[in-house]
């Protein structure tokens, strides 16, 4: 951790405890840890985690919450604006097609993160509200899908790895199935069956896709049959 960071902790922590406040470390669930592919300069260690945010316990007439319109969150001035700018609270199928229309970047990680957890935290049968019981509901199929797998996916450990360039659109082919040169060895491992497919630009990754690995390999070799 660099200084500054140490810096920042310390008076965070400082007026966190000043002001009586506590972390409710308790409820952060593990969802995937993530290590910066080998052929990039600064590489990282990065633990994912689900939070829950508490549910209303009003009966549903007034408890329902709204998912159409964004909650803002008021911008942070303890840093000038500089380290946050603004926060909102979306289903992640929106912020999913932000992301493929080109309205904001995402990348890979998060893309990937937020496919695997749109179907089960989703508003669409719910048009205009979501009630504490369907969140309820929802969040309890989440959980059932975080223990499938193996390793589970609070275990899965991933560095993205490019194995070949798609025909046809020249995007990337990021497999997730390793967890970098650091863990070989360890046991542990990340996702073989996905892969997401993406194109790097300039301004950041776009046009970013999650697929099954073996359908991307079966067209592909369709594809170069017919070379």
């Amino acid at each position: 951790m660099r200084w500054g960071a140490r810096h920042w902790y310390a008076i965070r922590l400082n007026l966190t405890l000043s002001l009586h406040l506590w972390f409710a470390s308790e409820n952060l669930i593990p969802f995937t840890r993530w290590i910066t592919p080998t052929n990039l300069s600064k590489r990282f260690t990065t633990q994912m985690y689900l939070y829950f945010l508490p549910l209303p316990s009003e009966s549903p007439a007034h408890g329902s919450l709204p998912v159409q319109s964004e909650a803002i969150i008021p911008i942070p001035t303890s840093d000038g604006g500089i380290e946050h700018t603004a926060a909102r609270f979306l289903p992640p199928s929106t912020w999913l097609s932000m992301a493929r229309s080109g309205e904001i970047i995402l990348f890979p990680p998060q893309f990937f993160l937020l496919h695997l957890l749109h179907p089960y935290l989703s508003p669409e049968n719910v048009p205009n509200i979501v009630e504490p019981q369907e969140l309820a509901r929802q969040r309890e199929a989440l959980l059932d899908f975080l223990q499938t797998g193996d390793p589970p996916w609070g275990e899965k450990c991933m560095s993205p790895t490019g194995v070949m360039w798609k025909s046809g659109d020249g995007r990337a082919v990021l497999a997730l199935d390793k967890p970098g040169p650091e863990l070989e060895g360890s046991g542990r491992s990340g996702d073989s069956e996905r892969v997401v497919l993406v194109k790097f630009n300039k301004e950041g990754p776009r046009e970013l896709e999650v697929a099954w690995k073996k359908d991307v390999f079966k067209e592909e070799r369709r594809l170069k049959g017919k070379l």
